[in-house]
């Protein structure tokens, strides 16, 4: 497992990346179509620039540890300093707030939907996530100041409500799982980094755990679901935004927990319901005719129902239900033998096995490397936009990259 994951990412991921490295202004380029080999246009998402440091600074941990001898550690450096600078130059701004989406050059764009720069707290997540990993793997002291700033500021924003979510506003009445979600994840980067400087952490092992039991407690049905939208008890079997599920989200997130439970403590706590979801929502999510994840189900299986109010987001689950797309897959990849490894189930490694073939039968873009990314129901590849206008470089690659952690 170790070989093959390890000769994907080094003979594979990464020759294809290093073609939209920019190294004029910093970065990446990845507003990227769907069938991988045309560059539809340079503006730079934040969201986008600060994953891509985080996984330049996990090669680069795991190339000091003796992986990927056909990575250039220099290169790896010279990328990881150019989208560090860019993040730092351009997409923070005031008080320590990110720009949703910038010039090619750093200058930056109002978004068209909100008139603002910032338009997604998500954005400022994922900066601070590439950002704690880049301190972290170069050991860079004097850079923990600008992640602090920009911690401190998105967790005041988070807890005064005052925050963006494009491209899909929380809807009026609703509280939705990615919030959450996301902040476990990002205080687990954080909090490793500030523990690699030998800092305190206990006020943000708290903080991301209150998050990861507002979703496992509050976000949680009973019966093996975890709400993607959250409104009243009465609305629950009625509304689509509160019947339908994101399997995707939900198993992602699975990893998230058991993660951060592992690390900081709680695991034997709540890996009895991590399992119970994990199973649910898998056997809720995968498509009994052609194989794969669909992208959101009805919490009672199938195509989602309900009453719709026509917003964006209602409008999505509506037009994309049934595709196919590779960022669950690659979650799934990589959770269930994480799930095996703490708890022996053997089900976990028919799932792996379940999930591997259908992956590796249906996304590799043979022609132009990588992986394309957006399939429709049964597999045949979609060129349709399903969040951002761009070809990220993240979900794989991390997976891969905690694939080969898991089997060091």
């Amino acid at each position: 497992m170790r070989v093959f994951y390890e000769d994907l990412l080094q003979y594979d991921f990464i020759p294809y990346w290093s073609k939209y490295v920019d190294e004029e202004y910093g970065g990446i380029l990845n507003c990227i179509s769907n069938s991988g080999g045309q560059l539809l246009g340079e503006d730079k998402f934040t969201w986008s620039q600060g994953r891509w440091l985080w996984i330049l600074g996990k090669l680069h941990e795991l190339k000091k540890r003796g992986c990927f001898g056909a990575i250039s550690r220099e290169l790896l450096e010279k990328w990881m300093e150019g989208t560090w600078d860019f993040l730092n130059q351009h997409s923070i701004y005031g008080d320590s707030v990110c720009c949703y989406v910038l010039a090619r050059d750093g200058r930056k764009k109002v978004d068209a939907c909100t008139g603002r720069w910032d338009a997604s707290i998500y954005a400022d997540c994922f900066a601070l996530i590439g950002m704690s990993q880049y301190v972290r793997t170069m050991e860079y002291r004097d850079g923990y100041g600008n992640v602090e700033a920009l911690q401190k500021s998105i967790v005041k924003r988070i807890e005064a409500g005052d925050f963006l979510t494009e491209p899909y506003p929380i809807p009026d009445g609703y509280q939705i799982h990615g919030i959450p979600m996301i902040l476990v994840n990002t205080m687990y980067e954080f909090i490793k980094m500030k523990q690699s400087l030998g800092m305190d952490v206990a006020e943000e092992i708290a903080y991301g755990r209150g998050k990861l039991e507002l979703v496992l407690d509050g976000l949680y049905d009973g019966k093996g679901h975890i709400r993607e939208h959250k409104s009243t008890e009465e609305r629950a079997g009625k509304y689509l935004l509160d019947r339908h599920l994101n399997p995707g989200h939900t198993l992602e997130d699975a990893w998230f927990w058991i993660e951060f439970l592992e690390e900081f403590g709680g695991l034997e706590e709540y890996l009895p319901r991590i399992c119970e979801i994990a199973r649910t929502t898998f056997e809720a999510g995968w498509d009994p005719e052609y194989g794969g994840l669909l992208r959101f189900v009805d919490v009672e299986g199938g195509r989602p129902k309900g009453i719709s109010l026509g917003g964006a987001y209602e409008k999505l689950i509506e037009e994309t239900w049934d595709m196919k797309l590779w960022w669950p897959h690659s979650e799934i990849l990589y959770l269930f033998p994480k799930l095996y490894e703490v708890t022996g189930d053997e089900k976990f490694l028919e799932y792996y096995e379940k999930s591997f073939t259908y992956v590796f039968t249906t996304f590799p873009d043979i022609r132009e490397g990588e992986w394309i990314q957006i399939r429709k129901r049964d597999g045949t590849p979609e060129e349709k936009l399903v969040a951002l206008p761009v070809k990220d470089p993240f979900h794989i690659m991390r997976n891969l990259i905690k694939l080969e952690e898991l089997c060091l």
